[in-house]
């Protein structure tokens, strides 16, 4: 199933700042639940703690409850002054290691309460190594080294969850784990420690929203597998997978052909296809007050060419949110995905042919709000499509009022300069043209296919093809290269997207670009749509 990235931050921090609001009411919670034990029901004396320190024990559990108390009062400073008191009263190690779980834990919750990040991840480090601590203080620790990129320590506490209480890893918070996931990928320095998360997770048989597979997981697992010419663990794991991108990434790629040979009825794209279309019509079924459920089945309808059924779909949720009064909406997820509902709506118009009024689409969408913030992944695909109908002036005009510093990942920034340097080309605006290009060169890194893009749009053919080859070369990178080569079941265009095409096929053509691709893959007609945003 393809989960679309959006342009206008990254999912890095759209999930911190998601994770921030609701861990702050689960934090407050759990704090309420674990403190009456520190009250009324005070834990009963050790041999450890008879004599002279049995004079000093009300002193202590007077600190502590005086903690608890401002706690519970959203007091967080007044909290962490008493629990720093608490831990350097001699007698605190007298206590037993429930009660001192017990302040270790609080002063996590009184350091998160602070924003003292840091603070509140080493002190549920401490916490979690009590007997006490449950699937849920693992998780919580998970979540604070996420906001401190401790992105190792944060894929061990959810291993543990997977080894002790694989239950709680199945149904943990999906965004936190693709989180970690994705972070430990992105230096290559925690490949182990990585694989043995992912691994977790798939002894836990987990799964993301509406019971879908995280088939990216699973086919990182599987090319390790291959790696260590493990067909049976391959061939087991190859079972999960259900979605038609990444058994095309597989198909593609050389290194998997060894379970494609070995699996070949799994392997056929139609079949699977078909699949996912099913099952994502039965998710939405399940699910009438989800509007997210709604943009991937329209996402699955978009790659097997069902056109006038996306229509259908859209103009359904759109009439029925505009209908709707504001105390009755129909979904409960509209800030999050109405503006990609205009999205789908317009993608079928121009698989259609439909131009003018895929434009209109657009932007009736870009007033929609993206995630609760201005939608500016609408302004800046509205502003590739204008680039495509030949009008740069619309162009530079749809990215009018984006906010370059709040609103837009690096991700984002590639594409917004690239909507301009594209706008420059045609406007034969030169100067204006090699000035977002220097950008582009500069942070290539966010977005190497849009640079790529670039230098052929530009005339840099064998900058292109270098970059192009040097992708394919790249394990980390090859399957996105890959993924861009492959041809698919035809659609409309108008004479610059044949243009521009042309430019493409004429690059992937190249003996050397046809070389680097057969050598660790190869070209394929695939019987899907690639419909773009």
């Amino acid at each position: 199933m393809r989960w679309r990235f959006r342009t206008s931050t990254s999912n890095y921090r759209a999930a911190r700042l998601i994770a921030r609001q609701s861990l702050l009411l689960a934090a407050l919670a759990a704090a309420a639940l674990l403190t009456p034990a520190m009250g009324a029901e005070t834990p009963a004396p050790t041999a450890a703690s008879v004599g002279a320190a049995a004079v000093a024990r009300p002193d202590i559990f007077d600190v502590i409850e005086r903690a608890r108390q401002a706690l519970l009062a959203d007091k967080y400073e007044e909290a962490g002054k008493a629990l720093d008191e608490a831990l350097k009263m001699p007698e605190f190690e007298e206590l037993d290691e429930s009660a001192q779980f017990r302040v270790f834990l609080f002063s996590s919750l009184a350091a998160r309460g602070r924003e003292d990040y840091l603070g509140a991840h080493e002190f549920i480090m401490v916490a979690t190594k009590f007997p006490e601590a449950t699937a849920d203080h693992f998780l919580m620790r998970a979540r604070y080294a996420s906001w401190v990129d401790a992105w190792s320590d944060g894929a061990a506490a959810l291993v543990t969850v997977g080894k002790r209480w694989p239950d709680s890893l199945a149904k943990a918070d999906p965004e936190l784990i693709s989180l970690t996931a994705h972070r430990m990928n992105r230096d290559g320095q925690h490949k182990a420690e990585r694989l043995e998360l992912l691994n977790a997770l798939f002894d836990a048989k987990y799964k993301l929203e509406w019971g879908l597979q995280p088939d990216g997981f699973w086919e990182d697992l599987i090319l390790d597998a291959l790696a260590r010419n493990d067909l049976k663990r391959a061939r087991e794991l190859n079972r999960r997978v259900e979605s038609t991108s990444t058994l095309t990434h597989m198909r593609i790629d050389r290194r998997f052909d060894a379970l494609v040979n070995a699996d070949a009825r799994s392997f056929d794209l139609t079949a699977a296809a078909e699949r996912q279309h099913k099952r994502l019509a039965k998710v939405v079924s399940a699910n009438p007050r989800s509007l997210g459920a709604r943009v991937q089945y329209g996402y699955a309808l978009l790659e097997v060419g069902r056109f006038e059924e996306v229509l259908t779909l859209a103009n359904s949720v759109i009439a029925r949110v505009t209908a709707a009064k504001a105390k009755s909406l129909p979904y409960d997820d509209i800030a999050d995905n109405l503006n990609w509902i205009y999205n789908h709506k317009a993608a079928a118009l121009r698989s259609l042919g439909r131009w003018d009024e895929a434009i209109a689409v657009m932007e009736a969408g870009k007033n929609e709000r993206e995630q609760g913030s201005d939608n500016v992944s609408q302004s800046i695909n509205l502003g590739m499509h204008y680039i495509e109908y030949g009008r740069p002036q619309d162009a530079l005009k749809a990215l009018d009022g984006i906010d370059w510093a709040h609103s837009l990942s690096p991700y984002g920034r590639m594409q917004l300069q690239h909507v301009r340097y594209r706008a420059y080309l045609q406007l034969a605006n030169a100067s204006e043209a090699e000035g977002v290009l220097a950008y582009l060169r500069e942070h290539h890194e966010d977005a190497e296919a849009t640079w790529q893009n670039a230098l052929l749009e530009g005339g840099d053919v064998e900058g292109a093809a270098a970059l192009l080859i040097s992708r394919l070369h790249d394990s980390e990178k090859r399957g996105g290269a890959l993924e861009e080569i492959q041809d698919y079941k035809p659609l409309p265009r108008l004479p610059r997207m044949q243009e521009a095409n042309q430019r493409w096929q004429a690059l992937i053509a190249r003996a050397d670009v046809t070389a680097a691709i057969n050598a660790v893959g190869r070209r394929e007609q695939l019987p899907l749509y690639s419909v773009p945003d």
